[in-house]
């Protein structure tokens, strides 16, 4: 009797264990082509710049990458999160997420993703303004890739390199931006033209606005003329970028006519295969300033609206973009903690049916030791109690963040970015003591360049700037050499970080 019973547990056992497999192994298969699903609509939407579509599939990604134990999900989820924070200029918010891909074992064990998060990182320590660690970034992605000669690591390396040209021509070291750019051209002539030929043509526009830089105008035409017949070759109709550099080519040359049918012609182009909001005011401003070269002043005002009506759509709409990124983030935070506890309450229930049909084995057969299996059912359920207390103070801790995001956006960044002649009043009246250390330093500073110094000390680039005060990168960057040598700050020296460490330490530890 006794070996038919343990007979009959051993076949029970045995069907229960099949069972279980085969239902989480199914379930398993079904995430997984979920997960695959979500990360391909996730880059397609990166393709197509939306955003906020991509941080929303790679966040859903991301949860069931998570239940489903896939490492590899994981990290391309929280890669293309933190790509498209980046793009939604949340940096902080970017770089977490960089930091949580680089964590995963898949990335650990795979050269081409650590490039991929690594050149996220580095973009965002542009935004922020660190050079520094940025060109260490770009160059770690080349040292990392140096033995690599799949496809995807030439692409890579091909935009690491086109990255470094632009930072010296943005420094005006043009010897240095053309040898990255020929580095560039050696890895985009190995990869096949017909599916490359799109980031060949944007090579060859970036070598021609260099070449327009140094004021080799023929040399620059020949590179714009190269990009435009590559375009026309594979009849791709997205040409508004060509349209620009061929305006700026024409305005170069004081033929400012034909300069402006040009751009005309791109904000047709944008308009129909684009309707990136950046393109168009970008395109908008160069449109008036030549109407103002050619005393066509109607014209001037009329683009010049166009560019400021723009301006304040997209800012208005900011927030909310925003508002929705976060969200998204929080929802993700949310989800980790639930999925954590599903996890659990699946272990736990699947130990408290073992440990039920144990305890009927063993009630029948082995009654002296019914007072232990007690014990163990009492046991589980404290566990159980337990994981309700954690959910419990995860939730409250979810909503206290929900609350501190909520208060993330003040007023002075908004007066800052709507460059309202209160912003630095306002910002005075938050930090009082900003303009007494500055002047102490220097008394010479005039409320334009100490309004500057405000925009640096917030953390704005140069770009930022130059868009919310309307005036030309260049000019930016020339007053900031110029406030640099008034206060006296190393050149190897972050000027915001200079400005909030030395000049405003007693304010920020206020």
């Amino acid at each position: 009797m006794h070996m038919i019973v343990s007979l009959l547990k051993r076949k029970f056992f045995f069907l229960l264990f099949f069972l279980l497999s085969n239902f989480i192994f199914c379930q398993s298969g079904d995430q997984l082509k979920e997960i695959n699903k979500l990360l391909r609509k996730a880059e397609t939407s990166n393709k197509k710049y939306e955003d906020l579509k991509e941080l929303e599939y790679a966040g859903k990604a991301s949860v069931l990458a998570e239940k489903a134990g896939d490492s590899k999900g994981l990290a391309k989820s929280y890669l293309f999160m933190s790509r498209s924070l980046l793009n939604l200029d949340l940096q902080k918010a970017s770089l977490l997420y960089a930091q949580k891909a680089f964590a995963q074992k898949a990335t650990k064990e795979d050269i081409v993703l650590q490039a991929l998060v690594t050149e996220v990182k580095a973009y965002n320590y542009n935004y922020l303004g660190l050079s520094t660690q940025y060109i260490k970034e770009l160059s770690g992605i080349l040292k990392l890739l140096e033995k690599k000669n799949d496809p995807t690591s030439i692409e890579i390396k091909s935009r690491i390199y086109a990255n470094l040209a632009i930072y010296h021509e943005d420094n005006h070291n043009l010897d240095s931006t053309f040898t990255y750019f020929k580095l560039q051209e050696r890895q985009l002539k190995k990869l096949p033209e017909k599916k490359y030929f799109s980031a060949l043509c944007e090579h060859y526009s970036f070598v021609g606005v260099a070449f327009l830089e140094k004021k080799n105008t023929d040399s620059s035409f020949f590179y714009f003329e190269k990009s435009y017949a590559l375009k026309k070759k594979y009849k791709d109709p997205v040409l508004y970028m060509q349209y620009v550099y061929f305006g700026d080519y024409y305005e170069s040359q004081n033929q400012y006519k034909k300069a402006l049918d040009f751009y005309l012609k791109a904000i047709k182009n944008i308009q129909k295969y684009s309707g990136k909001s950046s393109y168009l005011i970008f395109t908008y401003d160069k449109i008036s300033s030549v109407y103002g070269i050619l005393k066509e002043k109607d014209k001037q005002e009329e683009y010049k609206n166009l560019s400021t009506q723009l301006k304040n759509k997209v800012l208005a709409k900011e927030k909310q973009t925003i508002d929705y990124a976060i969200n998204v983030i929080l929802n993700d935070k949310k989800n980790e903690y639930i999925s954590a506890q599903k996890k659990n309450y699946v272990l736990i229930s699947i130990g408290v049916l073992i440990l039920i049909i144990l305890f009927f084995f063993t009630y029948k057969f082995l009654r002296k030791n019914i007072k232990n299996k007690e014990n163990i059912i009492t046991e589980v359920t404290g566990s159980l109690q337990h994981k309700d207390e954690l959910i419990s103070k995860k939730s409250i801790e979810t909503k206290g963040l929900q609350q501190k995001v909520n208060e993330a956006y003040n007023e002075i960044i908004e007066l800052a970015k709507d460059n309202r002649p209160a912003f630095y009043f306002r910002f005075q009246e938050v930090y009082p003591e900003f303009q007494q250390k500055l002047l102490e330093i220097d008394s010479t500073l005039r409320i334009s360049e100490l309004t500057i110094c405000a925009y640096i000390f917030l953390g704005f680039n140069n770009k930022d700037i130059a868009q919310y005060t309307f005036k030309s990168p260049n000019t930016i960057r020339n007053r900031k050499h110029i406030l640099r040598k008034k206060l006296n700050i190393p050149t190897e020296e972050d000027m915001g970080i200079w400005l909030r460490n030395n000049s405003v330490r007693d304010i920020m530890n206020t």
